[in-house]
């Protein structure tokens, strides 16, 4: 069902809300990549750093009942330099939302140039990434998460995939 409505959107949310197609074509790429994927990389303070890119890194897939315990990724900058950070994410293959700098999802447009900048430290060429920590059971249909920063203009991302337990 969650790669059905990720697909039937697809070509309207292009149409009418003038997202980059490109970023759009990730996001929903990783949403259907997530109905298939059958493991899980466990994304909190398990020590990974990773690395965001252009074209969007795989950062895995987690299978929760609900409550998800301080999901943080460590990211290497590799000497780049971020002009902002960012959390945005697809819920249920329709819903845009966006993390705040105090840490609140709210509605987003699906727009990247109106992204919220969530002002992350960083910290010996690395940031720490806050996403979620809170129980997310009754709205779990499957939430494909972005993290990503900007450099000059360009936007470097990750994305990661969160679904109902017993969709392994």
């Amino acid at each position: 069902m969650f790669i059905v409505r990720t697909m039937s959107i697809r070509h309207n949310t292009i149409d009418h809300l003038g997202v980059a197609p490109a970023l759009l074509r990730a996001l929903f790429a990783a949403a259907i990549w997530l109905g298939g994927v059958v493991f899980v990389t466990p994304a909190m303070a398990d020590g990974t750093v990773h690395r965001l890119t252009e074209d969007g890194a795989q950062l895995g897939t987690l299978f929760t009942d609900g409550v998800v315990d301080d999901l943080r990724f460590t990211v290497a900058l590799d000497g780049d330099v971020p002009d902002a950070t960012h959390v945005w994410a697809l819920v249920g293959g329709s819903q845009f939302r966006q993390r705040t700098n105090e840490g609140y999802w709210i509605e987003w447009n699906g727009r990247n140039e109106e992204l919220i900048d969530n002002h992350f430290p960083i910290v010996n060429d690395t940031v720490v990434f806050k996403v979620i920590d809170e129980d997310i059971g009754v709205d779990n249909r499957g939430v494909s998460i972005a993290i990503g920063y900007r450099i000059d203009g360009v936007l470097k991302y990750g994305l990661f995939g969160l679904l109902p337990e017993g969709n392994e």
